[in-house]
């Protein structure tokens, strides 16, 4: 009896050596086909990588990047494996494939990150409801709804501004967040209209919640990883529930971007409780890359007085003079930011290039291969998910040039046709291909209204130009550290602009 107990514990044991064994192989040595990118191996095994991105952020894929200059890679990653491409023409050509797609992401992420139950996560996954959502997007991000949303946050945030009297500049005790504030309650009511959630009170709540908004996305014990940001999650919910509640998406104010999403998820099934969960996503996405690049422009263009005095004599181009019993009035006209005002887009693009690095995130959904401009083909293996990061394609000295890391708009003013070409695939603050953010052009235009009338109109006393450091894990703009001037400096109104109340063209 001893003797067959014996052999059936190791019988058992020699299984689960054998198990353990055969894990190990494949985390150690995982299968490869010859055509894939190559394995670049961790200095740890098996969760080398994994502990590199968690420790390194953002500095993780430059380092391997400079270490190797490979122009994609495969990291080996547990018992998978992920793709990671460095090549603006690889990323080029895994975005023109079909069968590289951001889709599955869009349901995996926000299951997690929002906390849907199964039953939102199945009307939101049909296929139906999401192309009837994302269409909803994109024509309500174009022409003139998008000229009503521009219009409707840019005056709620000269409401902020206007108020400054001449000669009494007022203190403002940190740049970073006196921009947050004022901005995500001007996106909010741009959105959801005056009745909007978000009052300035709440505006932190979205900002605790972005801190491990990507932790809440992985799904894996939410309240111990991301324990602060599961609750702001729950206070932001409950702000919504009433607005829901009480129809006010169907207000005269509301955008149409709201409005017409909220009647396509109620006829799909969705009760008030589901879009206070569900719609969250849109101040969070609108709000959490839009304003720091605001604050790094305004930062960089206030600490160079060369581009400074270019850019205001742009605005004062677009800007109508009204003469009015209190005072004039000055109208800008915000069509034509693209077009009139290349100094400003200069620095504009200058600083997403500088200081926005949302990686790319893709899945192979079959076997498929990509190809670079030398003809060199790589397979990508179906589920295997792809990075690209813009840390290390906005830096490439062979696109940007041997001051790369450096802030210099004049990159940007007259490229030839030789460096854009360069350049495709390799500046990405926004994505790319098929899922280019559609949110763009209203950042834009909020981010260069705002910054445009402060230049012209107003003047800056005390504020230094912070270094940066990389953004948390999962995030994309780099976040400010402060020299001994710190985040306080004052605001005034500049001298010949004393009177003035700015507006826009509507």
């Amino acid at each position: 009896m001893l003797l067959e107990s014996l052999s059936v514990s190791t019988a058992g044991l020699a299984v689960a050596l054998t198990g353990l064994l055969y894990v190990l192989k494949a985390c150690l040595f995982p299968t490869m086909d010859p055509l894939e990118p190559p394995l670049l191996k961790p200095r740890v095994p098996i969760l080398g990588h994994i502990i590199s991105m968690m420790r390194e952020k953002a500095g993780f894929y430059t380092r391997l990047f400079k270490e190797r200059r490979m122009p994609i890679c495969t990291l080996p990653m547990l018992n998978g494996k992920l793709y990671v491409i460095n090549s603006p023409s690889l990323i080029q050509a895994a975005l023109r494939n079909n069968d590289v797609s951001f889709d599955p992401f869009i349901v995996e992420f926000s299951k997690g990150m929002f906390g849907q139950d199964k039953r939102q996560v199945e009307i939101i996954s049909r296929q139906t409801v999401m192309k009837e959502l994302l269409d909803i997007i994109h024509s309500s991000l174009l022409g003139e709804p998008l000229h009503r949303l521009n219009v409707v946050a840019l005056e709620k945030m000269m409401g902020h501004i206007n108020v400054i009297q001449p000669e009494e500049p007022i203190a403002i005790s940190d740049a970073f967040i006196w921009i947050r504030d004022m901005m995500t309650e001007a996106t909010a009511v741009a959105l959801f209209g005056e009745k909007n959630p978000i009052t300035p009170e709440h505006a932190h709540l979205l900002w605790t919640f972005d801190k491990s908004a990507t932790l809440l996305a992985i799904d894996v014990a939410p309240s111990l990883i991301a324990g602060e940001s599961m609750a702001a999650r729950g206070e932001l919910n409950k702000l919504f529930l009433p607005y829901y509640q009480g129809r006010h998406e169907e207000g005269p104010d509301v955008s149409d971007v709201i409005r017409k999403r909220t009647a396509v998820l109620r006829a799909a099934g969705f009760n008030d409780m589901d879009l206070a969960i569900q719609e969250l996503m849109l101040p969070w996405v609108g709000s959490t890359n839009t304003i720091p690049a605001l604050f790094w422009l305004f930062v960089n263009l206030f600490a160079r007085p060369e581009y400074l005095e270019r850019v205001r004599l742009e605005i004062e181009a677009i800007t109508t003079m009204e003469d009015g019993p209190n005072g004039r009035k000055a109208l800008v006209d915000s069509t034509k930011f693209e077009k009139h005002c290349p100094v400003l887009n200069a620095c504009y693009q200058e600083t997403l290039r500088m200081y926005l690095h949302s990686v790319g995130n893709r899945r192979a959904m079959n076997d498929t291969k990509i190809q670079d401009l030398d003809g060199r083909e790589y397979l990508l293996k179906k589920g295997t998910n792809v990075q690209w990061p813009p840390q290390v394609t906005h830096f490439i000295d062979s696109v940007w040039g041997d001051d790369a890391d450096t802030f210099n708009p004049e990159r940007f003013m007259k490229p030839t046709a030789q460096e854009e070409r360069a350049r495709r695939g390799a500046l990405l603050p926004f994505g790319g291909g098929r899922h280019l953010c559609p949110g763009r052009k209203f950042a834009f235009a909020e981010i260069l209204g705002f910054t445009g009338v402060l230049a012209l109109g107003f003047k800056v006393e005390g504020l230094g130009l912070p270094d940066s450091t990389d953004p948390i894990f999962g995030s994309a703009p780099r976040r400010p550290v402060w020299g001994a001037s710190g985040p306080r400096f004052k605001l005034g109104r500049r001298p010949g602009w004393e009177d003035v109340i700015w507006t826009f063209k509507k």
